[in-house]
């Protein structure tokens, strides 16, 4: 087991679900980019094992829907819940649920005026019909006729949130706070394409037209048979900066391909080598998946192309997947060679 494993650009955490619950631990909906087919060659060339697991997780995510479903990898009891949910959908038609839970918008986040409205509803306190904490009984703070506590006043709260000083601190909210109904919403809204309730487009490809992987009972089975992963879930690498790590941790950066796609939090080329040099200064096996290798870090590569497990990327335009390592492979797939003996 290695102390920590860390992806930059998590998604739905693919890699650390093979690591840690073995072959049969897999995201419960697909995304665009996902590294399902490829996890198992990529821990080989590590040298790790499916299933061997890690004390820690590390995931960064900008996408507050993955952040959602990756918040319920670390909760049984928010999965569960999650998986209830999508059940009690099981009944309706699938385009209409589709449109209805796409129309609800975006998965909920905090704004500005929550921060502010529980900075006021936190130092004010209501007896009946009086304010009891903004003003006291007191020779001090007069303020009108009326005693006031200046730093429960609206302008001492708002001089004090202004002035408080930038902390480098990790928060992270309880995960009882999270609605397992944006969890169930986000994966429905993902996981089918334009209502077609998990039926294939292609005629004869599933069992009874309907692609098990991303039906109702094939997203919550996913869901629920997850293991729990201790991680800690951030939501952007730039801003992460790693203090001298223990040795054995890996680091892997799935960004936004070159020239393809992208996922709307695209990392240029250049964030892409500051934050994998960043990981490796601090002691981690930094491993990126590209379509080519990245020759600006000067770091082995390796492809692996022909390992992929799965369907293939008949209609993607990137059709080649390499790894840049900052250590070389400790496993490299063969490659076939030609009638006159040189590398096809």
């Amino acid at each position: 087991m290695i102390p920590l494993f860390v992806e930059l650009c998590a998604g739905t955490a693919a890699l650390s679900l093979r690591l840690h619950g073995g072959p049969r631990a897999r995201p419960p909906v697909s995304r665009m980019g996902n590294k399902q087919g490829y996890a198992g060659v990529i821990l080989r060339t590590l040298g790790l094992r499916s299933g061997s697991g890690a004390a820690r997780y590390l995931w960064c995510e900008p996408d507050p829907g993955c952040r959602l479903l990756l918040t319920s990898y670390t909760d049984p009891e928010l999965r569960a819940a999650a998986a209830e949910i999508i059940r009690g959908w099981a009944d309706e038609e699938p385009r209409a649920l589709w449109e209805r839970l796409r129309a609800e918008g975006p998965v909920r986040e905090g704004e500005p005026r929550e921060v502010a409205r529980v900075v006021i509803m936190s130092g004010w306190s209501v007896t009946g019909s009086n304010l009891s904490s903004a003003y006291f009984r007191g020779p001090h703070g007069v303020s009108n006729g009326v005693h006031e506590r200046s730093a429960l006043t609206i302008a001492g709260a708002s001089k004090r949130l202004n002035e408080a000083p930038p902390v480098p601190a990790t928060i992270l909210p309880d995960a009882r706070a999270v609605d397992p109904r944006e969890v169930a919403r986000w994966m429905l809204s993902v996981g089918w394409t334009m209502g077609s309730g998990g039926r294939c487009v292609a005629p004869g490809a599933c069992p009874d037209g309907v692609n098990p992987a991303v039906s109702i009972p094939g997203m919550t089975a996913r869901l629920t048979s997850l293991p729990t992963l201790p991680a800690t879930i951030l939501p952007d690498a730039r801003e992460v900066q790693p203090a001298t790590l223990p040795p054995g941790t890996v680091a892997y950066m799935d960004p936004p391909y070159a020239n393809t796609t992208g996922y709307g939090h695209d990392l240029g080329r250049a964030e892409v080598c500051a934050l994998a040099e960043r990981w490796a200064s601090a002691g981690a096996w930094v491993v990126i998946s590209e379509a080519e290798p990245i020759t600006e870090l000067g770091w082995p590569s390796v492809e692996i192309t022909g390992e992929r497990v799965g369907q293939k990327r008949t209609f993607s335009r990137q059709q080649r997947e390499f790894l840049t390592m900052s250590k070389p492979p400790r496993w490299r797939p063969s490659v076939q060679s030609s009638l006159f003996g040189g590398e096809e």
